[in-house]
C-alpha cells in the first residue's frame, strides 16, 4: 500500500483518476467520474459497468469512459466523501477571532471580524457548502492551500477633507414616533469647533475584511481535510492514509480551536 497525506491522495483523485469518463474537458464534463459522483445517488450503483450504462442511456453525446478507463476505488472513495460534503455546513465559534496575532486595536479587529463573518453567513446554506466542495476541489487541482496571509493594519484617525473629522450622536423622532439615535458630522462650522460631546474615530488604513475571509476559507479547508481523511481512512484498498498535523491557526504560535464542518441541522 502506498502512505499518503490527505491532500496528496486528492491532488491523484482529481487531477488523475476522477476526470476519467469526461474526456477531454475532465472534470468539467457531466460525464466525468466526479461529475457524476456529484449529480447520482451512489448508493444504487454497484460496478461503473452499471456506471457506464447510466452513461450510455442518459448522457447523450460521446461516452469517453470506455476510452480513459475506470477510475481507481481509491478515487471514487474520495469522491463520494468530497461529494458528501454538500450536504455540510460551516459552523463558526461565537468567539472567533481571526485576527488574533495583531496589535490590540482596542475592539476594531474584533468588530471586522463580526462584519466579515455576517457577510459569510449572508450567504445561504447551500451555497455554504458549494463553497466547502470547491476549496476542497480547486485546492487539490492546484496542489496548494487557501492563503490565510494577514499583515496587521494600520489604524488611523478617520478624515473628512484632509482633516480629523468629528463625529456627535443625535436623538431623532420619526413620522411614527419610534425615537432613536443617529451619529451626524460633530463639527460645527460657524464657530470652526467641535460640538459639545463630540468625539473622534479610527479606521483600519487597508480593509481587513479579504484577509479574514481568507483565514475563514483556511480553517474551512483544514475542517474539511480532517473530516475527509477520518471518513474514507478505512474505505481504501491500495493507500494508507498518515495522519495529519496541520494546524488550524498557522498564524499563531499553537494549533488553536477554530471553525467545524458539521452536517446541516447538526
Amino acid at each position: 500500500m502506498k502512505t499518503v497525506t490527505i491532500e496528496e491522495l486528492l491532488t491523484w483523485a482529481f487531477v488523475h483518476e476522477l476526470p476519467k469518463g469526461g474526456g477531454v474537458d475532465g472534470l468539467d464534463n457531466a460525464n466525468s467520474a466526479w461529475r457524476m459522483l456529484e449529480a447520482s445517488s451512489w448508493g444504487k450503483i454497484t460496478s461503473f459497468a452499471e456506471l457506464g450504462a447510466l452513461i450510455d442511456t442518459g448522457g447523450g453525446g460521446n461516452n469517453y469512459f470506455i476510452e480513459q478507463g475506470e477510475p481507481h476505488d481509491d478515487a471514487v472513495a474520495v469522491g463520494r466523501a468530497v461529494a458528501g460534503l454538500a450536504r455540510c455546513d460551516v459552523a463558526i465559534p461565537a468567539n472567533w477571532h481571526a485576527l488574533a496575532d495583531w496589535p490590540d486595536t482596542e475592539g476594531m479587529a474584533d468588530a471586522a471580524v463580526k462584519r466579515a463573518v455576517d457577510r459569510y453567513m449572508v450567504r445561504t446554506p447551500r451555497r455554504r457548502a458549494a463553497g466547502i466542495v470547491s476549496l476542497v476541489v480547486g485546492t487539490a487541482i492546484l496542489g496548494r492551500e487557501p492563503d490565510y496571509g494577514a499583515e496587521p493594519s494600520k489604524v488611523r484617525m478617520v478624515e473628512r477633507a484632509g482633516a480629523p473629522a468629528w463625529f456627535v450622536m443625535k436623538r431623532v423622532t420619526d413620522e411614527n414616533g419610534q425615537t432613536y439615535d443617529i451619529e451626524v458630522n460633530g463639527f460645527n462650522l460657524r464657530s470652526r469647533r467641535p460640538m459639545p460631546g463630540a468625539y473622534r474615530k479610527y479606521e483600519f488604513s487597508t480593509d481587513p475584511t479579504g484577509d479574514i475571509l481568507g483565514r475563514l476559507d483556511y480553517q474551512i479547508w483544514v475542517a474539511a481535510l480532517r473530516r475527509l481523511e477520518a471518513e474514507i481512512a478505512t474505505q481504501l484498498v491500495a493507500h494508507r492514509l498518515v495522519a495529519g498535523d496541520r494546524s488550524m491557526t498557522p498564524w499563531l504560535d499553537r494549533d488553536r480551536p477554530g471553525v467545524a464542518i458539521v452536517e446541516k441541522g447538526g
